[in-house]
């Protein structure tokens, strides 16, 4: 799980960027409960992992602690359209967070183009559906 400085910083970052509805899936049990509440478009922010590891930072002597972790996007639509303008909308909301620093500490370090593989294949989203998914690549550096 990431921790409270990540979370509040990634969901800020991408509710900035989005000019869709943005919902975290960590506040809902499944997710048919989220995909209930979206009447077009919206964007999902799932948390998958994250680690922490002792790390020298700067100086000698200086200690600190780094967190790195992957976050998913899912950009969903509903069913039945093309994609080249929700592929195109999804990748200015990839654009607009790249490399961004979200705080002292919190940098999205990189954002993986959005794909729709496993998206209809698996039915993660449901008929009513099309997702599509990126990777949000962070570190979290706190200095000693």
């Amino acid at each position: 799980m990431s921790s409270p400085e990540v979370r509040q910083s990634i969901n800020g970052a991408v509710a900035a960027a989005s000019p869709i509805p943005v919902y975290d899936l960590s506040d809902y049990l499944t997710l048919d409960e989220v995909l209930g509440s979206i009447s077009s478009k919206a964007v999902l922010v799932q948390y998958v992992t994250s680690g922490e590891r002792f790390a020298s930072v700067g100086s000698p002597g200086t200690a600190g602690w780094e967190e790195d972790g992957i976050v998913v996007l899912h950009y969903v639509v509903p069913s039945g359209f093309g994609s080249t303008t929700d592929l195109n909308d999804a990748d200015a909301i990839r654009l607009a967070l790249r490399g961004q620093r979200l705080s002292p500490n919190v940098t999205i370090e990189s954002v993986e183009p959005f794909t729709d593989f496993g998206g209809d294949a698996t039915g993660l989203y449901g008929a009513a559906y099309k997702g599509y998914a990126s990777n949000l690549y962070y570190v979290n550096r706190t200095c000693g």
